[in-house]
């Protein structure tokens, strides 16, 4: 079945428009990897994934992290949407709404959806969000920014939340650099932890 899911994807990744960005980020804490690989099945269907490794210096740990979705589009930019985020605490189904909307310098995913928790046995309420601006500075170069958010809570409480910030350049063969951070909270007291440090990434 496994093999028969990888062929399958593979046969229509050959015939579908997809996108590729991948960014390595060196901070003050942490240092991280982070995908994204964005794919449309027709006028219709898309298949969205962002996986993040994290590598804390002072524990030595390695954290990985992944959420992906299936997105059915009714409308220009509106649709449902079915998603699991994945981690080594946590697999946390999700169903729900799905807006994306593209222009030469903006790009927006936003996906509310009902989550499920495996760890917790709770469901809740869930956020993923990615806003992407690029506006022209010169021939070479464009501003580039990026804010990714991703938002848990129990129908009680706030779980975790994370923001991904970037702020750099990006030249006409979209190599990006620049500085940013990774904030998070967890718990119901948003204990808050932040990572600054420099980014340097590519979109395919």
């Amino acid at each position: 079945m496994k093999k028969n899911g990888l062929f399958l994807m593979m046969f229509i990744s050959s015939y579908a428009p997809s996108q590729v960005s991948i960014q390595a980020y060196g901070g003050n804490k942490e240092a991280e990897v982070l995908g994204i690989y964005d794919k449309d099945f027709g006028n219709r269907w898309n298949y969205f994934v962002s996986g993040t490794v994290a590598y804390d210096y002072k524990t030595r740990k390695v954290s990985p992290a992944v959420y992906q979705s299936v997105n059915y589009f009714v409308g220009n930019n509106w649709g449902a949407s079915a998603g699991v985020y994945t981690s080594a605490e946590e697999v946390m189904p999700s169903l729900g709404f799905a807006f994306v909307k593209e222009t030469r310098t903006l790009g927006i995913n936003l996906f509310p959806a009902v989550t499920y928790s495996f760890d917790t046995g709770e469901a809740g309420l869930g956020l993923y969000t990615l806003l992407e601006y690029t506006p022209e500075l010169n021939e070479q170069f464009n501003f580039y920014s990026m804010l990714m958010v991703e938002s848990d809570f129990s129908f009680q409480e706030h779980q975790a939340s994370s923001q991904i910030i970037r702020l750099g350049l990006e030249n006409n063969k979209k190599m990006q650099f620049g500085i940013g951070s990774t904030i998070s909270q967890t718990g119901s007291s948003f204990e808050t932890d932040i990572n600054f440090g420099l980014f340097i990434g590519k979109k395919f």
